[in-house]
């Protein structure tokens, strides 16, 4: 024997008669053990093999047992190695961040007509509620454009009903803009006697219209003007 010492077979019998069927539940010790559990050594150093010791039992004992701290010289290089630590388990993946979701738009389109006194561009009680109802109907509207147009009647020269649909345009603008809406996105035109809702004859004794007071009766719808209302708001 080059590096450890060997001992009979007697002694080797008695140590496999005592460990019984513990040597069935773990790797069998080719080495002689003291009481206390420690590798017997000679006075040289070398470890005392048993009668049955071979190189494959004394590597069952694992890289940091008996075999490898006595005999670690002619045990194979890999039973003495320690085995490469598992690789850490790979950091879960963050939770992807919330997608913010951008509100739907919707078109809103709005209008209303509120009508106005002969040759008058003051608003009427009636013209006051309906434009108070439009502003209630704004409520929530991003305001892209609001545009005021005012009306005539054919009655009277062509520059003064422009005068006067404009003026009328502009009640319409500053009352709006005294309930709260945006100046800046209220444009107001006035158009004249265009566009006119009704067509009402000339007065004649044989006609429908009789006289003049019929004919201003006739042609009231004309005297107006139109207000319409574009903007976006989330859709429900």
């Amino acid at each position: 024997m080059n590096t450890s010492a060997k001992i009979g077979g007697l002694l080797a019998a008695v140590m496999l008669a005592a460990s019984g069927s513990a040597m069935a539940a773990e790797p069998v010790n080719p080495y002689v053990t003291s009481s206390d559990g420690k590798v017997v050594m000679d006075p040289f150093g070398l470890c005392w093999r048993t009668g049955f010791w071979t190189p494959a039992l004394a590597e069952a004992l694992g890289y940091n047992g008996a075999g490898c701290q006595c005999d670690k010289e002619i045990l194979s290089k890999a039973a003495c190695t320690a085995p490469a630590a598992a690789a850490p388990a790979p950091a879960p993946a963050p939770a992807p961040a919330p997608v913010a979701v951008a509100p739907t738009k919707e078109k809103v389109t709005l209008s209303a007509d509120t009508l106005f006194d002969f040759d008058k561009a003051t608003l009427k009680a009636e013209g006051r509620k309906t434009l108070d109802d439009l502003v209630s109907r704004m409520a929530g509207v991003d305001l892209e454009v609001v545009t005021s147009t005012g009306y005539t009647d054919r009655i009277g020269k062509d520059a003064y009903n422009m005068k006067l649909s404009q003026r009328r345009a502009d009640a319409v603008k500053t009352y709006l803009v005294n309930k709260g809406v945006n100046a800046n996105v209220i444009t107001a035109t006035g158009k004249g006697k265009a566009d006119p809702v009704v067509n009402c004859p000339n007065p004649s004794k044989k006609g429908k219209i009789k006289n003049f007071k019929q004919l201003i009766k006739c042609l009231q719808p004309n005297r107006r003007a139109v207000i319409e209302v574009t903007g976006t708001r989330v859709a429900k």
